[in-house]
């Protein structure tokens, strides 16, 4: 499964960690989201872990960063959690709450200046460590910020980092020619759109997630299935080899960069409706690093093709005959064919 050994403790960590994103998005309290969060974590370091030096070495170093923003998001509810039982507690006390917290946020999302640890444990990552870092160990964290009501200069700080982190995860991706560090990279460029959606609506929050996983999940099973792990060792379109890839898989990567009429392109817009009115310039900013991010994958399908593909490949293996095929071809599908419908929904849902 996406380069991960099942075993019973494999499903055990697997429901641990799912449970607590889970529960963080019913928790009403920031001492039960706390710990919701830390279940998610500890849940996701066996799964992280895996037999090579390179994975032992990603997670711990997930863990000491993970670590480090936990305890900044501790310490900064008992902050608030005091806040409550002195009446005459001071602005400036509040204040620094607001900031230690989102400090912590910041530290376990991966947000600039303090992404520099994400690419590097996601390029020693299994395919399915990728996803569950760009997705679900993302989703709790962003869910609550979302739900803290922050106001005044906190938020325009955090807003522009984020948007300096796609910024970063454009720019970032130009030189990578290994798909883990790419993909590292344009979950980067990604959190920008997605922690200003979520500053302005939950609801098109998870819209914009679910679009997002149809799309991450479709590109890692291509990814999966040819077991290629850089530019130059997938096949490329000489004699026929390797054109079901570039058409269920590779086309993932345009999607997410927000080409119409794919179905990224709706993920896109739906931030563009929203941002366009209220945030101007840091909706400027972001499609900006969405044609960056264009830029490269283009150059890197039309290299890929043009070149002769490292591997011995061809059109009768896994992609075609494989268990996730039909997965593969469905995912694909609804790339290309769901460009228009998520497209509408996406107007309908903003205006």
């Amino acid at each position: 499964m996406w380069g991960m050994v099942i075993s019973p403790s494999f499903v055990v960590f697997f429901i641990m960690s799912l449970l607590g994103t889970i529960l963080v998005l019913f928790s009403s309290g920031l001492l039960g989201m706390w710990i919701c969060l830390e279940v998610g974590f500890f849940g996701f370091i066996p799964l992280l872990n895996g037999k090579t030096v390179g994975e032992n070495e990603s997670a711990v170093k997930y863990f000491v960063v993970q670590s480090i923003g936990s305890g900044l998001l501790l310490f900064s509810f008992l902050i608030v959690s005091g806040d409550y039982f002195m009446l005459e507690a001071s602005g400036i006390q509040r204040v620094l709450s607001e900031i230690i917290m989102v400090l912590g946020f910041m530290v376990k999302l991966g947000v600039f200046p303090i992404h520099f640890w994400f690419p590097s444990v996601m390029s020693s990552a299994s395919w399915l460590g990728c996803f569950w870092l760009s997705v679900t160990q993302k989703l709790g964290p962003f869910w609550v910020l979302g739900g803290l009501g922050l106001g005044g200069g906190v938020l325009i700080s955090l807003m522009s980092t984020l948007v300096f982190t796609s910024v970063v995860g454009a720019f970032g991706g130009l030189a990578q020619v290994q798909f883990r560090p790419l993909l590292a990279y344009s979950s980067l460029g990604q959190t920008g759109w997605i922690g200003l959606v979520v500053m302005l609506s939950s609801e098109l929050f998870v819209y914009y997630m679910f679009v997002y996983v149809l799309l991450l999940v479709g590109l890692l099973l291509g990814l999966n299935s040819v077991n290629s792990y850089g530019v130059s060792a997938v096949p490329g379109w000489g004699l026929g080899k390797g054109l079901l890839f570039w058409i269920f898989s590779c086309s993932f990567f345009i999607s997410l960069s927000g080409l119409p009429p794919l179905a990224g392109f709706a993920m896109k817009l739906l931030g563009v409706l929203l941002l366009a009115s209220q945030y101007p310039l840091y909706l400027s900013v972001l499609i900006g690093t969405s044609m960056v991010s264009l830029y490269y994958y283009l150059s890197m399908f039309i290299s890929s093709v043009v070149c002769v593909g490292g591997t011995k490949f061809n059109v009768s293996d896994g992609v075609v005959l494989g268990g996730v095929s039909s997965l593969l071809i469905f995912f694909g599908l609804i790339n290309w064919v769901g460009g228009l419908p998520l497209f509408m929904l996406s107007a309908v849902l903003v205006l």
